[in-house]
């Protein structure tokens, strides 16, 4: 028995026939190779090999993203002492090491990542909604749109200056998220990047990775036992589907409209991780392999939790809208600093965090938020038709 490792290869396609033998067409360094299995699991990340060729590939344009990262040598040490001496507000209260942690920047409609990587490189990356921050023009060079783009942010302009991105290391994406109708059949299965993909925020890829992956294990060890790999099969592309949709409207929605506003984020990022942590990574830690047969937000048990968290990131998108519509925008951001624990599992702890919180976002609502209800906003589109001219729509 064993492994075979063909390297280096390439796959040129797949053809699949349910219940029987698939067909591998490899390209390789010597020669054209096919390979028959009577299983495929598909790993080909963003390629979405299977996917694309069966039709199955389906754009997001509700979430209409863009990336662009990249290494970078030079880039100053957040915990650097000139730098501690030059802003003293940058460590004041703060113990821990920055520099070796996953840091973000975070603007109006965007987010950036920076870690560390092995032999003091930096990786840098932006993500933007387009509808919401303007990407430079196309002429300049991909590294030098990345350190323009940051540039108008103080901490990031301060933490990129004197450092050079590396060539030959600069990736570029358009309209990140997608999604596959088909999770697998008698014969195959998608899993990771090559299913589905949301959003780097939060790192959700690294959840749909091991969620997919044990149930394509799960899939074939039960063809291995003889079960009924349809039923199964049918199953698990209903919850992918399911759980793909419902975490994009309960956690990325629009997110984007509040992603710069302190007092919004504060509360959203609060929520949402709280939320997860109780849900979804408490019974992973708690029952191990068995966890993941539960597809995130999949059970009638999860159902008002997603209900939940889709309102309040939709009602927070719309509060931050009618804040932009006012001027009022991260009114609140200068000086702010919000310096969490953290999380653990503790359930008494977790629940004080959503509890905090919800009674925060009522509060908002009562200050503020009824500005931004439907009936509000259908009242105020009325009184322009009517200023206009026009007969109303109510």
């Amino acid at each position: 028995m064993g492994v075979s490792i063909i390297r280096p290869a390439l796959v040129k396609s797949v053809d699949l026939y349910e219940g029987g033998e698939q067909t591998l067409h490899l390209q390789t360094e010597n020669s054209d190779k096919t390979i028959k299995a009577r299983w495929v699991i598909d790993a080909s990340g963003v390629r979405c090999l299977l996917a694309r060729k069966n039709n199955w590939y389906k754009p997001n344009p509700s979430h209409p993203t863009l990336a662009a990262w990249t290494r970078w040598k030079g880039v100053k040490d957040w915990d650097d002492a000139n730098l501690a001496e030059k802003y003293p507000s940058l460590s004041k209260n703060y113990v821990g090491i920055r520099g070796t942690a996953t840091n973000h920047i975070i603007g109006d409609g965007w987010w950036a990542w920076w870690i560390a990587l092995k032999g003091g490189d930096t990786s840098i990356g932006v993500v933007i909604d387009q509808r919401r921050a303007k990407w430079p023009p196309e002429e300049e060079p991909l590294g030098e749109k990345i350190r323009e783009f940051l540039s108008s942010h103080p901490v990031a302009r301060e933490m990129m200056d004197g450092a050079e991105y590396i060539e030959g290391d600069i990736n570029f994406r358009r309209n990140l998220p997608y999604s596959s109708s088909v999770q697998s059949g008698d014969g195959f299965a998608l899993t990771g990047d090559a299913l589905a993909f949301i959003d780097p925020f939060y790192s959700p890829g690294m959840d749909w990775i091991a969620f997919s992956t044990m149930a394509a294990v799960n899939l074939v060890m039960a063809w291995r036992k003889g079960e009924n790999i349809q039923v199964l099969s049918d199953k698990l592309n209903k919850q992918f589907a399911m759980s793909y949709q419902r975490m994009f409207e309960a956690l990325y929605l629009n997110k984007y409209d509040y992603l710069g506003d302190y007092e919004i984020m504060r509360l959203g990022f609060r929520l949402d991780i709280a939320f997860y942590y109780s849900f979804i990574a408490y019974f992973l830690f708690k029952d191990g392999e068995e966890g993941f047969k539960e597809i995130p937000f999949t059970s009638p048990q999860a159902t008002p939790i997603f209900a939940l968290m889709r309102l309040y990131n939709s009602r927070f998108a719309a509060i931050a809208r009618k804040r932009r519509e006012d001027g009022r925008f991260g009114r609140l951001n200068s000086g702010q600093r919000d310096l969490f624990p953290g999380f653990n599992f503790n359930r008494s702890f977790l629940l004080k965090i959503i509890t905090k919180s919800l009674f925060a976002w009522a509060l908002l609502e009562i200050k503020e938020g009824w500005k931004s209800w439907p009936v509000f906003n259908l009242n105020t589109a009325n009184d322009q038709a009517i200023e206009e001219g026009e007969p109303s729509q109510a």
